[in-house]
């Protein structure tokens, strides 16, 4: 047991438990497979953009996106002047991480981004799509029950 460990209301937690018993037992996480993924997906809808600053750091927003399985592309709406946007135009390098819960299981989406042409809402919002190209998903699950 970690140092401490009694004296903390986390590794009193059942969950925590769960999780220093299972890596107690050295149980590596279980990869996805391509299937597994499209799935986990499809089933979430909010995750972390993942674009990169001019000084190759990242810098992550929280979105809430699309997924279409059949083009493999993420969509995701967006005002014209957010940053993540104006890093698109420098850079279309994107990832999207998608987690869990629980946080036990998560995929992530690579790839480059295409954006779309800026519209005027009735609201006077300059809104656009930011469409990702799947070229590479991954992730695992740690099976903790």
């Amino acid at each position: 047991m970690f140092p401490l460990a009694q004296e903390s209301a986390f590794f009193r937690a059942p969950t925590a438990r769960a999780m220093i018993t299972t890596m107690a037992k050295n149980v590596p996480p279980r990869p996805l497979d391509d299937a597994a993924l499209s799935a986990f997906i499809a089933e979430h809808t909010f995750g972390a953009l993942a674009t990169l600053k001019r000084d190759g750091r990242p810098h992550l927003s929280t979105v809430v996106y699309t997924w279409d399985p059949e083009a493999r592309e993420i969509r995701i709406s967006t005002t014209e002047e957010r940053l993540k946007v104006k890093q698109l135009r420098n850079n279309p390098t994107a990832s999207l991480y998608v987690s869990s819960a629980d946080h036990w299981k998560f995929a992530v989406v690579e790839g480059k981004t295409e954006l779309s042409e800026v519209t005027r809402t009735p609201e006077g919002e300059r809104r656009l799509f930011m469409t990702l190209k799947a070229e590479k998903l991954y992730g695992t699950a740690l099976d903790i029950a």
